[in-house]
């Protein structure tokens, strides 16, 4: 049996360049992988088939399965269960983990011995966040999600995931997209980061998909708001809904106040070193 975990996804700072002609969106964000992640078992089999502990349509693990084994004319199959705990339509990028995770343990169930390049083709054809997560390190990423360039990791204690019973669609998230100012360059951003200049960095780090979103849920404008009053390092992840917290070494913060504050499901994670 190959376990593979699909770690969750989190964008520090995220500005959309613009539209390609290809329809998706130029972007340039600063992403962490996080412990929390779903689990996804797999053994051989003469078919391909998933059990999972979550009903989800159009399952990507299946269609990445069938895709490997198309690809590489692979005889054998695999019986797949999935193990789903990163909350589906959060922003935290499920989809995209399972995906690379998928990648990854065919390619050991299957004994196809890809090199990093055709991990990356895979990975890059079947999802815009895939290739971050299929090395799940401290990364810069650039384009569609298929440029990555590592980064230290930042000096982040704790993550508090505040999760959303409203999802909102990716899709429908860049469809609605209207360009917003930001109160800084990314370059600029990105040059703080570089420099270890994190205090700096988080104060003026942004999402450039805040307003998008807030338009979508007015629900999330107001937890937004109100978090942002407590704490200043409150942020939203990807195209939402999941708001966050970071604690910092220095910066202790108390669960049961975050409770008091949002009613909201509430994940305590960290940043994978």
């Amino acid at each position: 049996m190959i376990i593979e975990h699909a770690y969750a996804k989190l964008n520090l700072a995220l500005n959309v360049v613009g539209k390609r002609h290809d329809g998706f969106h130029d972007l340039e964000m600063i992403v962490v992988p996080l412990a929390l992640a779903d689990l996804i078992y797999f053994d051989e089999a003469n078919t391909i088939d998933l059990v999972s502990n979550v009903s989800i349509n159009d399952n990507v693990i299946l269609k990445t399965a069938r895709y490997m084994q198309r690809r590489y004319a692979v005889e054998k199959g695999a019986h797949i269960k999935l193990e789903k705990h990163i909350p589906i339509g959060s922003g935290l990028g499920g989809e995209s983990a399972d995906i690379a995770a998928t990648i990854r343990g065919l390619n050991k169930l299957w004994q196809l011995n890809l090199s990093n390049v055709s991990l990356t083709e895979i990975a890059v054809s079947l999802g815009s966040d895939t290739n971050f997560c299929l090395y799940n390190k401290t990364a810069l990423v650039t384009g569609r999600g298929e440029h990555l360039k590592f980064l230290k990791n930042p000096p982040i204690k704790h993550v508090y995931l505040l999760i959303s019973d409203h999802p909102i669609s990716t899709r429908e998230s860049f469809e609605k997209y209207r360009k917003e100012a930001n109160d800084m360059r990314f370059e600029s951003l990105l040059d703080l980061y570089e420099k270890e200049d994190y205090p700096q960095f988080f104060n003026h780090a942004y999402n450039g998909l805040l307003k998008t979103a807030f338009a979508l849920d007015k629900t999330l404008e107001k937890a937004y708001l109100t978090l942002k009053k407590t704490y200043k390092n409150a942020y939203m992840t990807g195209s939402g809904s999941t708001l966050f917290l970071l604690e910092f070494p220095d910066e202790p913060i108390n669960l049961k106040e975050i409770k008091s504050i949002l009613d909201r499901k509430i994940i305590k994670t960290t940043v994978i070193v």
